[in-house]
This record gives structure tokens, C-alpha cells and sequence, in this order.
């Protein structure tokens, strides 16, 4: 019985701490994390508008997409194997409780050049939306489909675009 106490704590405080947690950006220098900080700030102030071009969003992925959005810690990993072993990757979601989202920054600043920024909110985005389990079509991993993971991150990106904040981004030094 004392055992069960003691995983019941564990257990309470890791999923409290977690919903609670400010938003970190790990492994971004000054400047690529002040990027992704504009990035993320845009997310949040046009989340409900990007929703509402993906039509057959459920209203539960809806909901933990607003709270992803606020509070998934992103990490620049372009130095790790998730993205130096996979060169047409921009991202992953990947943490224990599906918390953090990986970003290969530095492919997104030189693939894109001056339309990185808008690239770097949609990657972002796409991989909220798996943190966030929305569904996602078989044959997902096969490139831009129509699944809602890619609406998802394309309409971001489309929305970025619209409202004129497409840039280059300034280069990640941190390792």
C-alpha cells in the first residue's frame, strides 16, 4: 500500500508540474530563440483563425491544440541524429508526455531563406499538431498530403504569408 502512495505521488506531481510549466525554448541561441519566440507569440495570437481553415478539426483536438500551442517547449536539435540522420526532416514531436516539439532550425533557415520564418511557424505548428494527437492519415511520413497535421501547419504557414511576416531567420550558433 505505501508503494501505491508513493507512485500516486509520482505519478500526480509529474502530470501537475507539467500542465503548469512555463513554455521553455531549449538549445536556441539569443537570437534563433528569439525567432521561435516570434514564431510561438504569432501561433497564439492567430491560433482560433488557423483552426478555423482546417474544417474537420474535432473540437477535443481544438482544445488540446490551444493548450499545446501555449505551453509545448520547443527544442532547436539540428547537432542530433533526429535531424542530422534525416535531411528533408523539419521537425518531430518528441518528449516524454508529448511535451516537447523537436525543430531542425538551421535546415528550415537555409532550405528557406527569405521565407524561413513562415516555414519555421508551420513546422512548429505541424508538430504541435502531433502533440496535440490530431489524426493523421496513413502514409503521413510520405511527404505533404491531405491529412490535417500538413493542413494544419500549411494554413500557419498561408496565414504567416498573409499577414506579411515571411523573413529570413537568424542563424541557430547554439550546439
Amino acid at each position: 500500500m505505501k508503494h501505491f502512495y508513493l507512485i500516486t505521488a509520482l505519478l500526480l506531481t509529474l502530470f501537475t508540474t507539467q500542465s503548469f510549466a512555463a513554455q521553455k525554448i531549449k538549445n536556441c541561441g539569443g537570437k534563433s530563440k528569439s525567432e521561435v519566440q516570434k514564431s510561438l507569440n504569432f501561433l497564439h495570437n492567430n491560433i482560433e483563425k488557423i483552426m478555423n481553415n482546417i474544417n474537420d478539426l474535432t473540437n477535443g483536438e481544438k482544445r488540446r491544440l490551444r493548450r499545446k500551442v501555449k505551453n509545448v517547449n520547443i527544442k532547436c536539435m539540428d547537432h542530433k541524429p533526429v535531424c542530422k540522420n534525416h535531411p528533408d526532416r523539419g521537425g518531430v514531436e518528441r518528449h516524454v508526455f508529448n511535451s516537447a516539439v523537436v525543430i531542425c532550425y538551421n535546415r528550415i533557415r537555409n532550405k528557406f531563406g527569405n521565407n524561413a520564418f513562415c516555414k519555421l511557424t508551420d513546422v512548429i505548428l505541424h508538430e504541435i499538431g502531433h502533440a496535440a494527437s490530431v489524426h493523421k492519415e496513413r502514409g503521413h511520413n510520405n511527404g505533404p498530403n491531405n491529412d490535417r497535421v500538413y493542413r494544419l501547419g500549411l494554413a500557419a504557414e498561408d496565414r504567416c504569408d498573409a499577414k506579411g511576416k515571411d523573413r529570413s531567420i537568424k542563424k541557430n550558433t547554439t550546439k
